[in-house]
């Protein structure tokens, strides 16, 4: 509701500020923009490889706690029990640091956001700054931001997305195929959520151990 009073709040604004000049309306879906541009599919390229990467050194530390776990139940028919403590505080150790890699790389504000938000804000930022610029060399009163939910309709011929696309892809290539990279979100929203597959990692959390 408080964004259909804001648009209608500026709608008002326009209609009043038309008696003094033309207005000249634009619209732009950055979602799309977000989706579709060269830069955009690279960002998630990199944010892939780095994730993957991140992933990888958890499992590694997974199954080398799983072959701790496997000698222990071999060898502890075996053992006194000085040892079997000493056994088991090692793998309660491996697992602890497994949980604090677990939560620097894939938790709150961890590496993964980090570095996701080091390779969005660029792209954001041109694109803020192309809107900017095409609103000031072509005179536009006011550019909508569709992606937002505050336009309730608009006439395509005021789209401006594939024009601010073109501009932006014009000194760039795609990345080639090869990781299905995960689609960046656009300004203003929040990253992706960023977690290592399902159920990984379960054991290394806290109330797990």
């Amino acid at each position: 509701m408080k964004k259909y009073i804001l648009t209608l709040s500026v709608l008002l604004a326009l209609f009043a500020f038309a008696y003094a000049q033309p207005v000249k309306l634009g619209f732009v879906n950055t979602d799309r923009l977000l989706l579709d541009s060269n830069e955009a599919a690279e960002v998630a390229r990199l944010f892939a490889l780095d994730k993957q990467n991140w992933t990888n050194q958890i499992k590694s530390l997974d199954e080398e706690i799983k072959q701790m776990e496997r000698d222990f139940e071999i060898r502890k028919l075996t053992m006194n029990d000085a040892a079997k403590r000493e056994a088991q505080s090692r793998i309660d150790t491996k697992k602890a640091e497994a949980g604090r890699l677990l939560e620097e790389y894939f938790g709150d504000g961890g590496k993964a956001e980090q570095r996701y938000r080091e390779l969005i804000d660029p792209l954001t930022l041109k694109i803020h700054n192309l809107i900017k610029k095409i609103a000031e060399d072509e005179k536009y009163t006011m550019i909508f931001d569709v992606s937002m939910g505050s336009v309730l309709y608009a006439l395509p011929a005021l789209d401006l997305t594939d024009q601010i696309l073109l501009e932006l892809n014009k000194d760039t290539i795609k990345p080639t195929e090869g990781t299905t990279p995960e689609p960046p979100k656009p300004e203003g929203q929040k990253p992706p959520e960023i977690k290592p597959p399902e159920g990984f990692g379960d054991e290394f959390k806290p109330d797990k151990l």
